[in-house]
């Protein structure tokens, strides 16, 4: 008996023969190292507002995901990738005053099962003030969440 172990569901499918020399852009992302983020996570719903430069009213969300590079956040409608934003985020629990900063969108999808869109955040110009206490929030989190208290 032969037992075959697949890891993938490409290996499953049956593929049309490449031309000779040919290259798969697939074969070479999945080839890749995969990527390193930048900036540690920490998944968590913090109340934001954000707003589309200037001309649009504060709409009031939750992110569910945020670093020190950037956050993600559901959103009512699609943003467009590379539109500039205006948040500010309301850490839980923590005395200092609602945090400002400036970032730009880098993607927004439809989820079906929760009838709105994940929207990335990228984070731009975060003075060092704001840095630190989002840094110190973020590293709360972790220690909380490695106690089991979260």
């Amino acid at each position: 008996m032969i037992r075959l172990k697949v890891r993938r569901l490409e290996d499953c499918l049956l593929k049309r023969p490449k031309a000779l020399g040919a290259v798969d852009q697939h074969e070479e992302t999945r080839a890749a190292e995969p990527q390193e983020r930048k900036f540690a996570r920490v998944g968590d719903t913090l109340l934001v507002s954000y707003s589309i430069g200037d001309d649009f009213a504060p709409e009031f969300t939750e992110t569910y995901d945020i670093a020190l590079g950037g956050m993600a956040m559901l959103t009512n409608a699609e943003l467009n990738r590379e539109d500039p934003v205006n948040i500010q985020i309301e850490l839980r629990g923590d005395q200092q005053p609602v945090l400002r900063v400036r970032g730009i969108v880098r993607w927004s999808r439809y989820d079906p099962m929760l009838q709105r869109y994940r929207t990335g955040i990228a984070f731009l110009d975060v003075d060092e003030a704001t840095k630190a206490s989002l840094q110190r929030y973020i590293d709360t989190l972790h220690l909380l969440r490695d106690m089991g208290m979260l």
